[in-house]
Formats: structure tokens, sequence, C-alpha cells
């Protein structure tokens, strides 16, 4: 554990892709063992157990045992079955919806997020080519200033709520369960280890080929003062958050925009923040331990009981271990994908990849901040720019002539 956090530290954690299938292909999907709940160890070993143990008592039936284990009627096995499937299913139908409402609020967060930064920068540049009509140069370097103080922000801001919910409460219990008993020892754990920040990349040092993301990538990485305060800070993502409406509350006199119509990008950042603090109720709250201690001693006691029920009423020395074999493997692998969607946001193969979202957040950035975007929405006078709406009216072999003589990427829309 300690040499694995210090190469962590060192080289950056390595997230797993979250896995992509094509459900068309139907071997591939039947054999495929990444990502597979029937092909782990645990559950193979199981089921070939109880097909054994079925094995063994149709042995004994059949040598005549006194001692064979024998039922005189299925109605309790069936009370018991109906019981385990329910319970079970009952799980997974929860475990998706958890698992769903995961991915429905990230894409609420990072949405919001988006609108928030996008509502900004066009608010910032109609505001900025005013202030450089009018020369007003102080004007243009505290706006041109903002905008890349909060550019830089939002995608820290990202960094830290993808890092945050990937190291839930629910996700850290895995790693300190023979430590950790409840929520109060838990922070207390927390306070000992101190607060560590990802492995982060500066976007221009990032190899956009490499199929597996070991940091998160930033336009920029953090300054010592802001890593400092981040390590002693509690809650990183609300302390981003603060630093990013301290500059839109500093920019806002300077914006042209009406204050009420400003007041837009803090409902957004808003949303984003509820979006958050909803994966996080995910990512901290565990599924109930007595549901869960429950369901796991029913299994037991009934993937025990199942050799008995199927060998006495099958006789057969190959169909009742295979029956065995798959009865134990359909209850037993449901709970396992009912446990795998539960935790959405940890490490597994199945888990949503954070990383992805959070660099498909920064290239949204980059996007709405390129320069050929003012460029293209306001090319000025000295662009040979083209009415469109004037184009309606012409002739199509005409019009098809013009565009070949115009550059688009000037036109004015």
């Amino acid at each position: 554990g300690g040499l694995k956090c210090a190469v962590d530290a060192c080289f950056g954690r390595r997230f797993r892709n979250m896995l992509l299938y094509d459900n068309k292909r139907f071997f591939w999907l039947l054999l495929n063992r990444r990502g597979s709940v029937f092909y782990r160890c645990d559950s193979l070993v199981g089921g070939l157990f109880v097909a054994a143990l079925g094995g063994a008592i149709q042995y004994m039936h059949e040598s005549e045992w006194e001692d064979a284990p024998s039922i005189g009627h299925h109605y309790g096995l069936q009370a018991l079955g109906v019981a385990v499937t329910w319970a079970i299913v009952f799980r997974t139908n929860l475990a998706w919806t958890r698992y769903w409402e995961a991915v429905t609020q990230l894409h609420v967060m990072y949405s919001k997020w988006a609108d928030a930064f996008s509502q900004f920068y066009g608010f910032s540049e109609v505001t900025l080519k005013a202030a450089k009509e009018k020369k007003d140069e102080e004007k243009v370097k505290r706006i041109i200033l903002k905008q890349r103080r909060l550019k830089v922000n939002f995608a820290l801001l990202s960094a830290m709520a993808a890092e945050r919910l990937s190291n839930g409460d629910n996700q850290l219990i895995e790693e300190m369960s023979r430590k950790v008993r409840s929520r109060s020892a838990m922070r207390v754990e927390k306070e000992l280890k101190g607060t560590g920040l990802p492995s982060m990349v500066a976007k221009k040092d990032f190899d956009r080929e490499l199929r597996t993301v070991g940091s998160y990538v930033l336009f920029c990485k953090p300054s010592e003062q802001q890593i400092e305060l981040l390590k002693r800070s509690n809650d990183a993502v609300s302390s981003v958050m603060y630093w990013i409406l301290w500059d839109l509350a500093s920019v806002m006199k300077d914006i042209d925009t009406a204050p009420p119509i400003q007041s837009r990008m803090y409902q957004e950042l808003s949303n984003g923040m509820l979006g958050f603090n909803n994966c996080l109720k995910i990512a901290d709250v565990p599924f109930p331990l007595p549901f869960a201690q429950l369901l796991l001693l029913l299994l037991v006691a009934f993937s025990v009981l199942i050799p008995l029920y199927v060998i006495v009423f099958t006789k057969s020395r190959v169909v009742g271990p295979i029956l065995c074999f798959f009865l134990f493997e359909s209850l037993w692998c449901l709970n396992e994908v009912a446990k795998e969607l539960e935790n959405p946001f940890g490490q597994d193969m199945n888990d949503i990849s954070l990383p992805d979202f959070h660099l498909r957040f920064v290239d949204n950035l980059e996007t709405v901040s390129h320069c050929e975007q003012r460029q293209m929405l306001d090319p000025g006078d000295d662009f040979n720019a083209v009415d469109l709406r004037s184009l309606a009216n012409q002739p199509p072999l005409e019009v098809a002539a013009l565009a070949a003589t115009v550059d688009t990427t000037k036109l004015r829309l």
C-alpha cells in the first residue's frame, strides 16, 4: 500500500477507462472477460464448488448412503429462493438507480459550469471590444487578466471535483476497511493522512495520444501559494469555487452587461455545485449494511442448499451439476453487478471515467475562449464580410460562385 501511494504521487494514478462495447457482437460479448463478473475467480470458484457438491450428493444417492441428504418437499427451498431472488433484484434496481443518478448529476455539474464560463466569456468579450474602441487600456488589461484567471480556475475546479468524487468515502473504505468502522473514524484517518492533491499536467505538455490518462489536464499548474492553500483546505472544491466567485464579483463592475443578466452566471455555478453535491451523496453514502449483510447471509445459505434441491429432482450426474453451476452463477453474479453499480465513481473497469469528463470540460473551455471565435463573430471592418441574409434571394449558381471567393471563417452571421 505504501509503495503504491508513492508511485501514484510520483507518476500519477492510472485511471481505468470506462469499458465500451458493441452489444451486437454476440460471441465477443459472450466470451469477453474484461469488466465481466461471470469470469471472475470468486464467481467461477463458487460455481464449481456448488457443482462439485451437487455431484457428490448425486454419488451418495446412487451409492445408497444412509446419510445421503434428501428433502421430502421443495416448498421451503422455493420460498427461500423467492425471497433471495426478490432481494437481489431489488438491490440491483436500487444500484442501477444510483449509477444512473450519478451519470445524470455529473452531466448537470459539467454542463452548468460550462454554461457559466460561456456566459462570462461572452459578456467579457463584448465589453472588451467596447473598451478597445474607447482605448481604455486599464479596463482591457483587467478584463483579459480575469479571463485568463477564470479559465485556469474553472479547469482547476473540474480537477478538484473529479478527484473528490473518485476518492469518496465508499472508495476509501475499501482501502481502510481494517481501520475504519464509522464516519468519525474515517474523518480521523483522513486528518492524520492529510490532504493530498492529484497528479496534474499542463495542457501544452499533455500527450493526447495516450490511451490511459494518469493526470488531470490543466491550462497551467497551480502556483505554490494555491497548492499550499488547497492542502490546508478541508474542501478543495469549495476553495476553488470561492476563487471563481471572487474574480466574477471583482470584474462585475467592468462588464457592460446589466447586473440582473450577469446574475445568471452565479445561478449556473450554483446549479453546478448542486449537481456536484448530488454526486458526492452517492460517492460518500454506502448501501445500507443491514440489507447487504442479510442478503449475503441468505445468498450463501441458498447457494449451499442449491445442490440438494437440484440433485434430488434431476437425478442426473451431468445435468444436475451443470444446473447447480448456472443457478448459483445467476444469483451470485447479479449480486456482484449490484455491488459494481452501487459505487460508480471508483477505479473499477465499469466505473464512470471522471478524467474523461474532465478532459472534455477543459476542451470545452479552450474552444469557447479560442480567438477565432471572436474573429468569426466580429470580424471588423478590415475583413470582406458578407451578409448571409442577402444571399437568400440570389440564384444558386451566383451564390456558389461568390462562396468560392470568400473565406468562410470570416463571414458575418
